[in-house]
């Protein structure tokens, strides 16, 4: 930016306050508030007195421009509240020049009379001297204005070329489009106009191979085939049909109005797509082609652009209209070292120094642009180097060395006489290679010729090298992959011999581990093999380059959340990206903060749009692999992939996936793969039937069980039995319950509650689909009786769907209550004690000492002493409960020596809940150093027990115990602990009972959440159906709320205690022993307390 008066430059001070005036500039004639002046201008880094330094630099500005406004005139720079202005003609500023002239250039061109229009477009490009602003980039509204004022001139440069043609100036606009769409390769209306300059210059052949490079790159880039209206240019090309001007200087429209065509739209294709087969490539065909009837007859029948068939009169347009949204190109963005380390090999060139490099990466990362970049730094960097591209095409009826026939066919055309000479001596050699050659009087090898093959690659060897020898040469050979077996002997020679030449080779292709075969991979390895090799690897675009990305596509200031999103869902594809990107610029400005968390919430639904799209391009038996694939991630292994998809032929289908960057490696171990993109399983799975996801949970089940016994490990287990639930009924239910048992016992021993419960009634529910018979009502009855051990322990014996359980699980057609089962009886009885029925369980009881009397089962007997001694603790029958509970605890131990305790991963330890009640009973009958050893042993026994609710149970014991005796720390560490056990594994109830004395402990730590936290833990209970201790627990809650001085609802709480106790008779809870008891009495008197019958 600079400012002159007088033909003098005006000093604009330092950078600063040189950016204070852009500011001020981009803003003619408003007023711009002080407030967004020191956010520009400083931004994160402003200075403690800002609004005092930004009226220095204004002050400073004002004098520098007030020569410019006159003797007696105002100001130029004036303060108008809340800001400042600044006041110019707009023909003072040559950028608002630059608009007025391009405004008045283009309506003249629509107006019909392009000598005008030339002019006055010409004139706004000559004001042009780089780009506006430059300096400030760093400031986002000024690059959002230098990169409009951009977009201005490549419109500018396409509307003056336009004009150029009308009036036959084909040799100007040629010299002015050239370098322009080398830097522009997606402005596809630029790339028309140069294609009919070239056309009408004579230079057909470049006309064509322009249209196939450009098509190249939209496909490779961004996944896109080239607009309608280029398609049809290119057609009209071919059919020698752009002869002379399409209107004259002066005369009438040959075509419509621009604004009479169809905005420009791309057809999505997939960034994959696979260029056709050679001979039904046109541009190449026409190559060679001298005359129009020759174009025609290499097309044949086949359909041309835009799906016209052969023989259908050509579209006459032969201009593409101006853009409705003009915009620049998307730069080479992320690669600039890869570009760098290119363009330094290929210049040495010129020397002599011939280098060989490869660029490799799957479809959609830049490699087709990376090289158009390098074709044009390497012409601003010497000019004497030629630069030849050729693209390899794989298919049926693509004739051997395609690859080497282009590279031919271009260097005849832009050097007819170097290249009839050096190929002069090699006369039919070259038939191979050049379809139609005219030999000469040179070598007439025969086709039957065993050294035919090696002497043609020798010939084309040396061709090359003569030429290189005249005018250095750099080879860009893309897609290399897709080379026949012919043209890769051919490269490896010339590797091998261009050594001390000026002859450079670039190659384009897929990383070497997925390519097609391997014939070629070992071909294209010996190739590599030489040290000197420069081997790249392009990798996917980082968070920055996005960023980059999506501000060359839609302008700076792009939001930065919604570029984040974007990164998100992407794999790092340009392709993908600019994909969404155009999907996201219909919903909405991407610059625009307001719109920010609605463009972020459509990121996900293009990104699906977008991979359905890929998908609808990919081969079938592909997108048959990758629907396999979403069902088997995401942890997919090779191996049974393969097998699953159906054997030998599956690898060389796994390989293309992963070429189309669709598939990638996964995590450890090796052999793993992944789906690259982040939503391409649900994209998959979301279209698939509810049979087929059956099907292929099947397939995939199979595929990954063991081949032998013994065989796989848990996880592996666990994986199998996933995928033979999803695959329902096109899995027989005798091949999936084994794994599903499988993968319950897993869970059991990983003590995975959740996961254990959900493989148990999966196992239950296949059960369903076995045949009738006493072995499948017997394997019926014990799944139910595990589900039913299991939610007793998890969510606490009170809870309905534990007792129904236990009530499945017994012998069918056997009465609950008559069951001679100990195991079930037990169950049953302690589901009562815990809901307070304690005279039903008192029943199971007597049934259970007669069953332990006739059998001697541990379970009866073990079931009847805890029955009986329960039952004499709730009564206040405290020393013959102890009497119980130390017969329990010494039967346990020597059950326990025997090893006869009931076995079972979801069952308690006995001599754990016989201790439990143990020290209630001491500490109440005032044995309370008995009590705390009891407690002690209590935590010693559990302390590394494999089964979490025993654990749990010993810490509540000394919680309680802890708070009977005021002691809060105790109590609250106890109670933590077990909270923090009861919530890593599930166990609600526990959870709910443990919180009680914690909730007591808080209260005592002056926690205001103590009090919420008791009353939540007993609603808990209450919903649960656990009963067992609630006057227990309520009496803790009455202390804690005595002693938060809530002496209303302490009251109620023992009120509450008090009927709990009358109606079941529990007098335990009214022990003189206990606070609660001291604190009833203190509140509501020792009257009331005997009134319940409970009097000592």
């Amino acid at each position: 930016m600079s400012a002159r008066y007088e033909n003098r430059d005006v000093p604009l001070g330092p950078p600063r306050r040189r950016a204070l005036l852009a500011l001020l500039l981009i803003r003619l004639g408003r007023v711009v508030p002080t407030t967004v002046l020191i956010e520009e201008l400083w931004r994160d880094a402003r200075p403690q007195q800002a609004v005092a330094t930004l009226q220095s630099h204004i002050s400073h500005l004002r004098r520098a421009l007030t020569p410019a406004a006159g003797p007696g005139r105002s100001a130029i720079l004036c303060h108008q509240a809340p800001g400042y202005v600044l006041r110019l003609a707009s023909d003072q500023v040559d950028a608002y020049r630059f608009e007025q002239l391009i405004s008045t250039g283009r309506r003249l061109l629509a107006g019909q009379n392009p000598p005008a229009a030339r002019d006055y477009l010409t004139r706004a490009l000559t004001l042009w001297h780089g780009a506006p602003y430059a300096e400030f980039h760093t400031h986002p509204s000024i690059a959002d204005e230098s990169a409009r004022l951009e977009q201005m001139r490549l419109t500018a440069l396409e509307s003056s070329a336009e004009a150029g043609l009308l009036l036959g100036r084909t040799a100007e606009v040629v010299a002015e489009l050239e370098s322009e769409v080398r830097q522009h390769p997606a402005r596809e209306r630029m790339v028309g106009h140069l294609m009919t300059a070239l056309f009408r210059s004579g230079r057909q052949a470049e006309a064509l191979e322009l249209y196939a490079s450009t098509r190249s790159y939209l496909v490779e880039e961004f996944g896109v085939d080239t607009s309608a209206d280029l398609q049809k240019l290119h057609t009209a090309l071919l059919r020698q049909e752009l002869g002379g001007r399409t209107r004259g200087a002066t005369g009438g429209p040959a075509r419509p109005a621009a604004t009479a065509f169809p905005r420009q739209v791309r057809t999505t294709m997939s960034s994959t797509v696979t260029r056709p087969a050679a001979p039904a490539e046109p541009a190449e065909l026409a190559e060679s082609a001298e005359s129009a009837e020759s174009a025609e007859s290499a097309l044949g029948a086949q359909e041309v652009p835009n799906g016209r068939e052969r023989g259908t009169p050509a579209a006459s347009a032969t201009l593409l209209p101006p853009p409705d949204e003009p915009g620049i190109a998307p730069p080479l963005i992320g690669r600039e070292r890869e570009l760098n380390l290119l363009v330094a090999a290929m210049a040495e060139t010129a020397a002599g120094h011939g280098h060989l490099a490869c660029v490799l990466g799957f479809s959609g990362l830049g490699k087709t642009h990376l090289v158009m970049e390098l074709v044009h730094r390497l012409r601003l960097r010497d000019e004497n180097i030629e630069t030849i591209r050729s693209t390899s095409f794989s298919g049926e009826g693509v004739p051997p060395y395609w690859l080497w026939t282009q590279v031919l066919r271009r260097l005849s055309t832009a050097r007819p006489d170097a290249f009839r000479s050096a190929a002069a001596p090699f006369g039919a050699l070259l038939a191979p290679l050049l379809p139609g050659w005219q030999p000469g009087p040179g070598d007439d090898a025969g086709p039957g010729d065993p050294q035919n093959s090696f002497r043609t690659h020798d010939a084309l060897c040396e061709i090359l090298l003569d030429l290189a020898a005249r005018r250095p040469l750099v080879l860009l050979l893309e897609d290399v992959h897709r080379a026949d077996t012919a043209s890769l002997d051919v490269l490896r020679l010339l590797a091998n011999r261009r050594q001390g030449h000026p002859l450079g080779i670039v190659l384009t292709g897929w990383d070497l581990e997925t390519w097609p075969d391997s014939s070629r991979y070992s071909a294209m390895t010996g190739i590599l093999r030489d040290p000197n090799t420069q081997i790249l690897r392009l990798g996917a675009l980082t968070l920055p380059d996005l960023t980059a990305l999506a501000e060359a596509h839609s302008g700076p200031g792009v939001s930065r959340r919604v570029v984040e999103a974007l990164h998100r869902q992407s794999v790092g594809s340009p392709s993908f990206v600019l994909q969404m990107l155009s999907l996201l610029r219909e919903a909405g400005d991407l610059r625009d903060p307001g719109t920010a968390d609605e463009l972020i919430g459509l990121v996900v639904p293009c990104a699906r749009k977008v991979l359905r799209q890929e998908f609808a391009e990919l081969p079938g038996p592909v997108l048959r692999l990758l629907r396999l694939c979403a069902i088997a991630a995401p942890d997919i292994e090779l191996d049974s992939l393969c097998r699953a998809a159906g054997g030998d032929g599956a690898m060389a289908i796994v390989e293309s996936a992963v070429r189309h960057g669709l598939l990638v490696s996964g995590p450890r171990p090796a052999g793993r793969l992944r789906l690259a993109p982040p939503r391409a399983r649900e994209v998959l799975v979301g279209d698939l039937t509810g049979e087929e996801s059956q099907r292929l949970h099947a397939a995939y089940a199979h595929a990954l069980s063991p081949r032998f016994a013994g065989e796989g490990t848990p996880e592996r287990s666990d994986r199998i039995a996933h995928h033979v639930w999803r695959a329902g009924g096109a899995m027989p239910p005798e091949r999936a319950l084994p794994w599903l048992l499988s993968a319950a016992e897993n869970a059991g021993s990983r003590l995975a509650s959740n996961d254990r419960q959900m493989w148990l009634r999966r196992a239950i529910s296949v059960t369903g689909s076995l045949p009738d018979g006493s072995a499948t009502r017997g394997l019926v009855s014990r799944l139910h009786g595990e589900l039913a051990h299991l939610l007793c322990h998890v969510r606490g014996f009170g809870d309905t769907e534990a007792e129904t359980e236990i009530i499945r699980g017994y012998t069918p057609g056997t009465p609950p209550h008559r069951s001679d089962d100990p195991a079930v009886l037990s169950m049953l009885s302690v589901s009562l004690l815990v809901r307070g029925r304690y005279d039903e369980s008192g029943r199971l009881t007597d049934r259970l000492r007669t069953i332990a009397a006739r059998t001697g089962d541990p379970a009866a007997r073990l079931g009847a002493v805890y029955g009986e001694g329960m039952t004499r603790f709730i009564r206040d029958r405290l020393p013959d409960a102890l009497r119980s509970f130390e017969h329990g605890v010494e039967l346990s131990e020597r059950l326990a020596r025997e090893s006869r305790l009931p076995g079972g991963m979801y069952r308690s330890d006995p001599r754990v809940y016989f201790r439990t009640h143990d020290v209630f009973a001491r500490w109440l009958m005032s044995e309370r150093s008995a009590a705390a050893e009891q407690g002690r042993r209590l935590l010693r026994l559990t302390q590394w027990s494999d089964k979490p609710w025993d654990r749990v149970q010993a810490l509540y014991v000394n919680a309680i115990v802890a708070a009977w005796e005021g002691d809060p720390d105790a109590a609250g560490t106890f109670g933590a602990q077990g909270v923090e056990l009861s919530v890593k594994h599930g166990l609600s109830s526990w959870s709910a009972m443990l919180n009680v004395p914690l909730g007591w402990a808080l209260t005592h730590a002056g926690q205001r959440e103590g009090i919420p936290k008791m009353m939540n833990a007993l609603t808990e209970m209450r919903l649960s159906r656990t009963r067992i201790h609630l006057p227990l627990h309520l009496g803790l809650l009455a202390q804690a709320q005595h002693l938060a001085e809530q002496r209303e609802g302490a009251v109620d709480t023992l009120r509450t205690l008090l009927a709990v106790v009358e109606h079941h008779r529990e007098y335990v809870y009214l022990n003189s022993a206990l606070p609660s008891t001291l604190l009833l009495d203190e509140l509501l008197g020792k009257e009331t307390r005997e009134a319940v019958g409970a009097v000592e």
